[in-house]
């Protein structure tokens, strides 16, 4: 006699089914697997052909482990993909490399995410190095020969700095997508900073702008003259909303960094007051003075100044700082040089003040 294998009830001998509960006696047939773990697998892609594909190994990235795999699109059956499995388990893995421009064009999109400032440091810094690396491949570079590429692309402490910053995110997205395991960029040696004060444009150097200006009424010399003249930094000057400026009354309202300075009133001298008008009437947005984006007014300065032969030295922050200080040396007071900055103490304004050597010997000539 046999026993139901669900009520336990005796049945006749070679019972296909429980006489009692209806229980079917006959165990399920369980398919053999025909690819143990880790011999690889096959899916169907939602065009309708098939893949195939294996795990080579793992690694560890952003402190996970994650694995390693080989995969073959485009078989039109299952029974082609499983074919192939073998073939890709097999075989060795092929050795893989990135070039440069390759790994700039995956570090973009974490460069729109940062400030504009790094954004243009970045750039520039691609800029510079570009034409020497942009194709040759992550791998092929030593310490030795990135230090030799740093040191020969600039002179300053500030544009290598920015130089090796990048060649540091180029490595570490290299090792983040498996193509290198060392950032070489960590050991490029940076010269000692020489700290030196913020330049100050000279007269003939402001009178070249004002010629600049009457001869082509470039946007930018308009720009910077409206800062030597203003005092205010690029940041306000790109910000300065139409309906804050006042022409009428000679001032606009605008500003940023300390509340002092957000909500000070801006001066227009005279001397501005047509330059502002001119571009109130070619106004296109909201803003006074509009660049698409900040890298694109600092490059239109670059351009500019090679092209009247200024110093190199010479940025747009150079205006606020020519600004304090010539005022400075036509004698206003402390108390109205600290309102026109909008700083909040007339120490930060003393930072501000750059005055020659033959302003202070007139000054103590009036001993």
């Amino acid at each position: 006699m046999a026993i139901c294998i669900k009520c336990k009830k005796e049945l006749p001998d070679g019972s296909l089914f429980c006489c009692w509960c209806g229980k079917k006696q006959a165990e399920p047939e369980r398919k053999t697997k025909s690819r143990g773990n880790g011999q690889g697998s096959v899916y169907k892609m939602p065009c309708g052909t098939w893949a195939a594909e294996v795990t080579l190994g793992y690694y560890i990235a952003d402190g996970k482990q994650k694995r390693k795999r080989a995969r073959k699109y485009g078989f039109r059956t299952k029974k082609e993909a499983v074919a192939y499995i073998e073939t890709l388990r097999t075989s060795p893995e092929q050795s893989k490399t990135i070039t440069m421009s390759e790994l700039y064009e995956r570090l973009k999109p974490e460069l729109d995410r940062l400030s504009k400032s790094k954004q243009t440091a970045y750039r520039g810094a691609w800029k510079k190095i570009s034409g020497e690396i942009a194709w040759r491949t992550i791998d092929s570079f030593s310490v030795p020969e990135l230090q030799e590429l740093v040191d020969g692309a600039a002179p300053t402490y500030y544009t290598r700095r920015d130089i090796k910053a990048l060649i540091s995110k180029l490595y570490k997205i290299a090792i983040r997508d498996d193509f290198e395991d060392k950032n070489r960029a960590e050991f490029i040696k940076l010269p000692e900073l020489v700290t030196t004060e913020r330049e100050t444009f000279a007269g003939e150097e402001i009178a070249a702008l004002w010629s600049d200006y009457a001869a082509t009424g470039d946007k930018i010399t308009a720009g910077m003259l409206i800062m030597l003249y203003v005092g205010i930094r690029p940041g306000e000057l790109l910000t300065i909303r139409t309906e804050n400026v006042h022409l009428g009354e000679h001032y606009m309202t605008g500003g940023i960094k300390t509340a002092r300075g957000k909500r000070r009133k801006l001066i227009i001298p005279d001397k501005i007051t047509p330059i502002i008008a001119q571009l109130m009437r070619e106004e296109r947005s909201y803003r006074l003075y509009y660049y698409r984006k900040d890298s694109d007014f600092y490059e239109a300065w670059i351009s500019k100044r090679d092209a009247l032969g200024l110093r190199e030295c010479l940025t747009p922050y150079c205006c606020r700082h020519t600004y304090i200080t010539r005022l400075t040396a036509l004698g206003v007071s402390p108390a109205m040089l600290q309102e026109l900055a909008g700083h909040e103490d007339y120490d930060t304004t003393l930072d501000y003040t750059h005055l020659s050597i033959a302003d202070r010997l007139s000054a103590v000539n009036l001993l």
